[in-house]
Order: C-alpha cells, then sequence, then structure tokens
C-alpha cells in the first residue's frame, strides 16, 4: 500500500471516529436535559416518571418527545412576559400644625372616601395640654399627588416624607414563576389520569400539592403588590402644638432640633408617669396605715410575750 493511500485511510479513519464521537456527546447531552422529566416535559423525581414509564401509560416514544418540544417552548414563552407600565408603591407621611385636630382629621377621613379609599387607622389623643392625632387613610394612586396637595392645605406643614417602590421586576418575575406552575399543574393531572399504580397516585399526589402551595402563595403575592400599587398610603400626623410632632427625616443627619422634640416628649411620659404614681400612692394611704399599725401590734404582742 503506497504510502499516499495510508495517509487518505488515516484521515477516513479519524473523520469516522470525530463523528461517532459527536453523535454519542449530541445523545448524551439529549439524555441529560431529559432527565427527571415525564413525557410532558414536567420536572418531577426520576423515580417517579420511572415508574410511570413502566405503568404503561400508552405513549409512545415519539410522542413523548414531541410533547416535551412543545412543553419546554411554552416555558420559554411563558418567561419573556413583557409590560409596558411600572407598578409603583407609594406611601407618604406628613406632619401638621391645625387649629382643630378633630376636624381637620374629620376633613382627611371624608377626602380618602369621596375618593374610594378608606381609613386604616385613626388615634386622637391629648399630649400634655395639646390635643394630637395620628391618622393612615389609603387613597387610589392616581389621587395620591392631588390628595397630597388637598391635605396640605389643611394646616402648616413641618414636615413631608414621600417615597416610592418600583416592584415591577418582582411583579413580572412572580406572573412568569405562576404561569409555568400552572403549566406544571395541568401536566400533573394529565398524568394523574394514565396513572395505574396507588404509589405512582400518591407520588404525583404529593408533587400537585406542593407545586398548588407554591400557587396559592404566589398569588398572594402578586394580589399584594398589586392592591398596594392600586392604593397608597397616606399617614397624617396633626397637632396644635409643633413641638409635639414627630420629626420626619428624610436624609439620616443628625438634628439637634428633632432631639430636643423627641426628648421633650420622653420628659412628658416620665413627668406623667411620676404623677401617676404619686396619685397611686396617696390612694393607698389607708392601706399603708393599716399594714404600720398591724407591724407595730404584732411587735408589741412579742415584746410582751418575751418579758413574760
Amino acid at each position: 500500500m503506497s504510502k499516499i493511500k495510508k495517509v487518505f485511510l488515516a484521515l477516513g479513519i479519524v473523520v469516522i471516529v470525530l463523528i461517532v464521537v459527536s453523535v454519542v456527546l449530541t445523545k448524551l447531552s439529549a439524555s441529560t436535559q431529559s432527565t427527571g422529566s415525564d413525557s410532558f416535559g414536567i420536572a418531577v423525581a426520576p423515580s417517579v416518571s420511572g415508574r410511570l414509564m413502566m405503568a404503561g401509560t400508552g405513549v409512545s416514544n415519539s410522542k413523548d418527545e414531541s410533547a416535551m418540544m412543545v412543553a419546554q417552548d411554552s416555558v420559554v414563552q411563558n418567561e419573556t412576559v413583557v409590560t409596558a407600565d411600572r407598578l409603583i408603591i407609594k406611601n407618604g407621611s406628613l406632619t401638621m400644625v391645625v387649629k382643630d385636630v378633630k376636624v381637620a382629621v374629620s376633613a382627611i377621613i371624608k377626602y380618602a372616601e369621596s375618593k374610594g379609599g378608606f381609613v386604616v387607622n385613626s388615634n386622637i389623643t391629648k399630649d400634655g395640654l395639646a390635643p394630637y392625632a395620628e391618622l393612615t387613610v389609603r387613597i387610589p394612586a392616581t389621587e395620591f399627588d392631588n390628595g397630597l396637595g388637598e391635605v396640605k392645605q389643611m394646616g402648616e406643614v413641618k414636615s413631608e416624607l414621600v417615597n416610592g417602590q418600583d416592584v415591577t421586576e418582582e411583579y413580572v418575575d412572580l406572573q412568569a414563576q405562576l404561569k409555568n406552575l400552572s403549566a406544571s399543574e395541568s401536566q400533573f393531572l394529565e398524568i394523574m389520569k394514565r396513572a395505574v399504580k396507588i404509589e405512582d397516585v400518591l407520588a404525583v399526589q404529593r408533587e400537585l400539592t406542593n407545586v398548588r402551595g407554591q400557587i396559592e402563595g404566589i398569588q398572594g403575592r402578586i394580589k399584594y403588590l398589586e392592591q398596594s400599587a392600586k392604593l397608597s398610603s397616606l399617614t397624617v400626623y396633626l397637632s396644635t402644638d409643633p413641638n409635639v410632632l414627630p420629626a420626619l427625616d428624610q436624609e439620616n443627619k443628625w438634628k439637634p432640633m428633632a432631639e430636643v422634640k423627641a426628648a421633650a416628649r420622653s420628659l412628658v411620659v416620665v413627668g406623667k408617669a411620676l404623677v401617676n404614681l404619686m396619685i397611686w400612692l396617696v390612694i393607698y394611704i389607708p392601706l399603708w396605715i393599716l399594714i404600720v399599725l398591724i407591724v407595730l401590734g404584732v411587735r408589741r404582742w412579742r415584746r410582751k410575750k418575751i418579758n413574760n
């Protein structure tokens, strides 16, 4: 055999070996991707899918592969969710000095309810000699800016804090997860119909319970984000005395006046506690006298007994 023939023969063998290796690697890759998936392309435990295949579901290999490709395509499409609007949760807080706290609280509640909102909590107290109120209302997000302006006109604004949280990315991700889990649930139900053995039914039932639990959790979170974005929260602190109002710090800076106000409020609280203690002590004076008399009587009786 000439050298040229030997060279061509060696090249042919190398080409054949490369083709065989590529085919083997392709099959291994495909089998790796399909491991742990049933005939519908759902990620289940390998033992579960293996038992279901042995149970005789009556689906051929070619149908399995086509169903798997369709399921995988639907999952990819579900992951590409695009939204044009941003989902923003907007909240605000105000501290205001007003002439009449009760009138201002009633006006704010009336405005919120007229716009389709509602009251979350309302608390009116008396801090020292000055009336003080803390009110939280929910109003539609579309009316938030106008509502903020309306409330500001009811008194003198001392501090203001408005913040917004963009939850669009989380919302879109939750929607994609929900669609994928819903598709998985449907496919598990199909597998349940074809299952023959009791152990296979129980295995799929466990997977269904797990998927449905995740679906309920995601649906709850989605509902919370939607409601929070639709209805903004506005908290208003009202008083006739500016020293009673809390300080809404928009920046993490040291503010001496805010500390003075906090210390003054703390001093008032301590003073009230001391006065209340004195009141209790005075009211209980007859009891203290009775206890002292009993103690003195016992001591005299013991002395007389010892002397005798």
